[in-house]
Order: C-alpha cells, then sequence, then structure tokens
C-alpha cells in the first residue's frame, strides 16, 4: 500500500492512499481463489467424462445376437457341406480365418466370406457360439 502527504499551505496535511494489491485481495486470497476454480474445473471436468465412460460402457451397437436351432426334418444344404467351429475364449476372426482358409488366399477376403456366411454384422465373437466356415 502507497501513502503519500503532501502540504498546500503550509499548515493543512492531507493524507492520500492507493491500494495496489490486486484490487483490495492479498496473495494468499488469489491464490485460494485461483486453486477453488482450478477445482471447480476438475470436478465438471470428471463428471463429464465419468457420464462419456458410463454411456460407452452401457452402449451397445444394436445388434442382437440370437441363435435359434433349425427344426427341419432335412437339414440344410450349408450345414451338411459346412464345417463347424466352437468359438472358444480368445479366438478371434482372424485367427479362425487363419487357420481354416485355403492355401495362398487373402485372410482379410476370407473373413469377409465368414462374416457373410454366418450372417454376422461385426467382428465380435462369443464363447460357445458355432461358426460355419464356408467351403
Amino acid at each position: 500500500m502507497y501513502m503519500a502527504y503532501s502540504q498546500s499551505n503550509g499548515t493543512t496535511t492531507t493524507l492520500r492512499g492507493t491500494a495496489h494489491a490486486s484490487k483490495g485481495m492479498t496473495k494468499k486470497q488469489g491464490y485460494t481463489k485461483l486453486l477453488l476454480r482450478f477445482m471447480l474445473i476438475a470436478v465438471i471436468l470428471g463428471t463429464v467424462f465419468s457420464f462419456g465412460a458410463i454411456v460407452q460402457a452401457y452402449a451397445g451397437d444394436g445388434t442382437v445376437t440370437v441363435s435359434t436351432p433349425i427344426t427341419s426334418a432335412q437339414p440344410s444344404a450349408q450345414a451338411t457341406q459346412s464345417e463347424k467351429v466352437v468359438i472358444q475364449s480368445g479366438d478371434t476372426l482372424w485367427g479362425i480365418a487363419e487357420a481354416h482358409k485355403k492355401k495362398g488366399e487373402n485372410t482379410r477376403s476370407y473373413i469377409e466370406k465368414l462374416r457373410a456366411f454366418n450372417h454376422l454384422s461385426n467382428s465380435s465373437l462369443q464363447e460357445g457360439q458355432v461358426l460355419l466356415l464356408p467351403y
């Protein structure tokens, strides 16, 4: 704080003062206010990101896979000519394609055949799922 004295006449003394310390705040108050702002922003961002993670965790891709057995007296032509693979934990379409594709065939194209042959909308597999291998 700056204090100045001035004398107008030889007898009168006036006191003038100016406060220059952040409009009346001390340094400690300024740091406290800055810390509170930072904490408020961190809480808001944490809430937004948590909400996004929850939505992503519970949101599906919209497809429902229902496997129903075929109940006909005659097995279909696809089922009699195709080999079946039961999905185990850790199996991927890439691994299955690598193991069962024809020699010299592109793995990506075989994966597309697998997906089309089994009517898969995405590449996710579930343990116990049965895939028919295209011939």
